[in-house]
Order: structure tokens, then sequence, then C-alpha cells
């Protein structure tokens, strides 16, 4: 299918980690049949009020002035027109593709800061280490919300169960998490190690994943290599129902749903690799409480959905510069409960090996704040001297005075459909904003614009149609564009002070 671009149209879709490049440029060219390590659809959708929708996943290209779309033959390719501007056509997607669930994920992930143990314990998390991290929020003036304990609480990758010698007492240390306030959830993936007596008795009752000779095939992750629980088998997801139960009834409250990408599917011969990541993201359905990272056709699904590994950078594909955009097409892909990764960056070995940054420590709490979801993981406490934590403190602050607004704005996206991070195009077309990608709309009333330059104190904001009054009280009638001070100690953000525009 070849689409011919318009003037001033701009297209968005496919995968959500790719924001950096929408509104796509001539040039631009993936393969969603490559998808890995984020949130992808079979869509993409215009300025115009243009989309193109698939039942399967496909390649596209901008060049030559033309959107040009190559998919398999059953990949039932389509184009929908005559919409008018970007929220019509999301919103006929909506209608016609992919209708809202009717529930949110669990409130307890909107109106609190998370916190995840990944960058603190890495692979050696314990009993320990959880509750002290636990007690450090609350000593330094941060609120309780989700804790998170991540990769290796567990025996073998398959074992769920928590490791003996790492964690000796699990149901006192849960009860006492509660106590404090906190809301504990577990990380997993489905993958299996061999050669431990779970690998075995999922061998023997045939709930792993087979190659074309009938051996349980064996695949390359992260992590090393390993087997996998073969989710479409509803034998193999009842074998993991029961482990995760057995974790709840101990007093774990969610799970974050690790791994799962199609690239690893294929890599085991799996003729179909995206099934694997709907079926991930489907088990996790029945845990309110959750957590993915990697999705495929999951649009308005009741799940957290983080975004991929962040650098402890400024800049570049997984640099702080790409949080923003990476949320628009979060949100323009559908996905709705957007979750940036953790502060300062989750992945641990550019964390590691980085000078440590604390402006853009700094800078990331503040960019996350006002996102659905905020999380924290390297301790602030820990990196800061006391007035960058005091910075980071007032953005934990303000994600929870505004918890309650957040969640009623994630209530109505599982009612609705409609995103609740959003581009300024969406809710205002026809102002030449596509091109505005550093900043965003939460709900139609607040206007958030992070700085994600390194020593800036100031940044330019486009302040759409309407009253606004921004957080230093200063008033502002749009459309302007105007520079505002943005001292490390201020995340700017504006307040509608009239009625929003109605939907077109």
């Amino acid at each position: 299918m070849e689409v011919p671009v318009e003037a001033d149209e701009a297209w968005w879709g496919g995968a959500a980690a790719d924001g950096l490049a929408m509104p796509f440029a001539d040039g631009y060219r993936t393969d969603l049949r490559d998808l890995g390590g984020n949130q992808g659809m079979p869509l993409l959708l215009s300025s115009h009020g243009r989309y193109v929708w698939s039942d399967r996943p496909f390649a596209f290209e901008m060049a030559d002035g033309a959107l040009r779309v190559r998919a398999d033959a059953a990949a039932g390719v389509v184009l929908g027109d005559g919409h008018g501007d970007l929220a019509s056509a999301y919103r006929a997607l909506v209608t016609e593709r992919f209708r809202p669930h009717g529930q949110p994920p669990d409130a307890r992930l909107f109106t609190a800061p998370q916190y995840n143990l990944w960058i603190e314990t890495l692979f050696n998390p314990t009993q320990r280490g959880v509750l002290e991290y636990a007690q450090a929020v609350l000593d330094h003036g941060l609120p309780p919300g989700v804790l998170m304990i991540d990769d290796n609480w567990h025996e073998a990758y398959g074992t769920w169960t928590f490791h003996p010698g790492r964690f000796p007492d699990p149901a006192a240390m849960l009860a006492r998490l509660h106590e404090l306030g906190f809301t504990v959830m577990l990380w997993l993936v489905p993958y299996v190690t061999p050669d431990t007596e779970t690998f075995r008795a999922l061998r023997d009752a045939d709930l792993l994943i087979r190659d074309a000779r009938g051996r349980v095939a064996i695949g390359e992750w992260w992590n090393g290599h390993g087997a996998a629980l073969d989710l479409l088998d509803p034998d193999a997801v009842r074998w993991l129902s029961r482990a995760l139960k057995e974790l709840t009834r101990l007093g774990v409250d969610g799970f974050k749903f690790d791994g799962g990408e199609p690239p690893f599917y294929a890599g085991l011969g799996r003729p179909d690799p995206h099934a694997y990541t709907v079926a991930w993201n489907r088990f996790g359905l029945d845990h309110p409480l959750n957590e993915f990272r990697d999705a495929w056709l999951a649009a308005n699904l009741p799940l957290a959905q983080r975004q991929r590994d962040k650098a402890h950078a400024w800049h570049g594909r997984d640099g702080l510069a790409a949080l923003v955009p990476n949320a628009l097409a979060q949100s323009l892909t559908g996905h709705a409960y957007t979750c940036p990764d953790m502060i300062g960056g989750g992945e641990y070995q550019s964390f590691g090996s980085a000078t440590f940054d604390p402006e853009l420590f700094v800078r990331s709490a503040q960019a996350s704040a006002l996102f659905p979801m905020m999380q924290f993981s390297a301790a602030p406490w820990r990196l800061l001297d006391a007035e960058h934590f005091d910075h980071c403190r007032e953005a934990a602050r303000l994600h929870e005075r505004l918890g309650p607004e957040i969640l009623a704005l994630a209530k109505d996206a599982a009612r609705t459909g409609e995103p609740i991070l959003r581009p300024l195009e969406y809710d205002h077309p026809g102002h030449g904003y596509a091109s505005v990608t550093d900043q965003f709309l939460l709900g139609a009333d607040v206007l958030v614009a992070p700085v994600t330059e390194p020593g800036a104190t100031t940044r330019t904001v486009t302040i759409p149609p309407g009253h606004w009054r921004a957080d230093d009280g200063q008033r502002y009638e749009g459309p302007v564009t105007v520079t505002v001070d943005a001292p490390l100690s201020r995340l700017p953000w504006f307040r509608r002070t009239t009625p929003a525009p109605g939907p077109a």
C-alpha cells in the first residue's frame, strides 16, 4: 500500500520506543515484525484524520512524500480516511479496533510514587535490604507507594518461590511492608532455567515450547539461556497461575511481568512470535496490580506499560530527551497507562558506568512527576546532596498531590479510551503543534513542559488556546509561545482556567 502524504500532514504509530522519530520524517523506516523492547500496535494515524490498520505486524517507510506499507497478504491492511484530525482518527480506531476495557489497572499505581529496588540491589535483593530501603523512603519524607522487588528474589528462573537464603521469612517481610504503607510487587519472566527440577517437571508435562525436532527449545535472553513456558497452552498458563496464587496467599499484591518480547520467540523458531507476547499480556489481566515492558495488540487493556530501559544520559534513543516523545507514542497507540522508566535511568550498566549527574537525576524526577505514574529505583537520598534531594522530593509530592486527578483520568481512559497523556496536536488541531514533542497535556487541562537539556535555566513553552495559570502564578492567554524561567528547582506546568474545548 502506498499513501501519498498530504501537505502539512504528520504521522505517528507503530512502535512506542521510536517516539523520538515521530511524527515521521522522510527516510524513516521500520519493520514491526521485528518488534522488541516496548509496546507496539499495527496502526499508523495522521494529523489529517487518516489511519492505517492491519491485523498483523507490517513494515513501513516514509519516502519521496509517501507512506509505504509492506505486509503479508493475510495482514488485512486497510486505510481509514475522512476523520478530520488526529484525535478523531484515534477515536475511530478505538471504536472500530480496540474498545475500552472498562477498568484501569490498580489505583495504587497512579496515586503515589512507585519504588523499584533494581538499581539498589541488581541481582542480589535480600529481605534485609528490601526492608531497609522501604524504611529509608519514609525516613526521608517520601510517601509510601508500590514497592517492586526485582530480579533474583526467587530461586532459579521459573521456580517462583522466595530464595530461602536471601529471604528467610518472606511472610514477615511482606507483613512489615504492608504495615509501613507499601504495596508489594514481584518481578518475573516467562522463561525457565534449564537443568532444574522445575524445568524437568515442565518438560515432562509438555508445557515448554519445543523446536521442530520435538526437543525443548532453548533460547538466549538478556540474563542467559532458557526455555520458555508455552503460553499458548492453557495447561501451562494454569501452572503459572497456581504458582502466583501461592505468592498472593503469602501477601504479594501484584507482579511486574518482564520479558515476553517477540524476538525471543522468533529465536525459538515460532512462526507467530507476536502471539506469545499477546498471551503474556492477556495473562496479566488477572492481576490488576501489574507492569509490562513489552506489549503487542494490548491497546486499551488495563496494563501498566513501562517504557524501555533508559540510560543515565540526557540524549539518544534511551536518554531523558526520549521520555516525553515515547510517552506520546504510547498514548497515540492506545497505551494510556504509561510509566516512565526508573528515575535517573534503569539500564544498570549505563547507570553504573556513566559519570553520575545530579542535575540529570533531578530533571528525570521532574519529567516523570506528572506522568500517569512515576518510579524511583536508585535511592535519591544516597546519591544526592540535600538540595538536589529536596527537588526530587518535591517532584514526588507533586505527583502525590495530583494523584486523585491522575486516577480520575485513568478511570476516564478505561471508560472512553481517551489517552491520559497526549500531544498538543490531539486537543488543539490546526495550530501547527504536530512538531511539539517535548511537552505534553495531562488530560485536557494540565500542560507540562519538563526541562530535558543539561544546564538549562529557561525553556520555551508552546501554550495552546485558552487561559492558563503557571505553577509560579503567572497567567498566559494562548495561543502563544513564551520563554519561562526554569531553574533546577522548577518543573514548569500550567493549569487551564477556562473550559477545555470539546471533541471535534
